[in-house]
């Protein structure tokens, strides 16, 4: 009986986990209002009413698959001389990231009245506010603020409006000059 509760739980665990991963793929591809959960069971191979019963409603699956990605904690451990390059490297790289990219689910779905709330909350509750903690200084909120509408300015461009730099030579320029201005926020020079 254990191992049949075991294979049913991990069975559980596996469907919940299609789910979760179709459901990145269709936020990101369309956002929230554009999203429909039975696009999100189809790709994920599995009945409708399961997302109900895993998650509750859309909005549920959303806050699942999409609002713990929307953090910088990856960065933040870095040392303060090199979170300015490491956020340039990232955030102007001209190619959207392969496969699910939360900060394009938010500029994606931002205006959306049911998840946007949610969204501001989880930027600021998981990227905004820890930057801010992590900068020093009276002014770091103003800081951490030109630091993200920056970034969530690049994501955009080059992500979603696909507008690229047209060389190498320019996209390498965009990242240092990048570097460089995250670098004198992130010093409070």
């Amino acid at each position: 009986m254990k191992a049949r509760n075991a294979t049913r739980r991990r069975d559980a665990e596996a469907t919940a986990d299609r789910i979760l991963s179709a459901a990145q793929q269709v936020f990101h591809e369309r956002g929230y209002d554009g999203a429909t959960t039975r696009e999100i069971a189809d790709r994920a191979g599995v009945n409708l009413a399961l997302i109900k019963r895993y998650f509750g409603s859309k909005l549920g699956l959303f806050e699942r698959a999409v609002l713990p990605y929307l953090s910088l904690e990856r960065f933040l451990d870095l040392p303060a001389e090199e979170l300015g390059d490491a956020l340039a490297r990232t955030y102007a790289n001209t190619e959207a990231m392969a496969g699910f990219d939360p900060f394009v689910v938010l500029l994606r779905s931002i205006s959306s009245p049911e998840a946007g709330p949610l969204l501001v909350q989880a930027l600021e509750r998981q990227a905004l506010l820890p930057l801010t903690d992590a900068l020093e200084g009276e002014d770091a909120p103003a800081r951490a603020t030109l630091i993200t509408s920056h970034l969530a300015g690049l994501i955009l461009q080059f992500r979603i409006l696909r507008m690229s730099p047209r060389t190498e030579r320019e996209r390498e320029a965009i990242r240092a000059r990048l570097a460089a201005y995250l670098n004198s926020l992130i010093a409070d020079s």
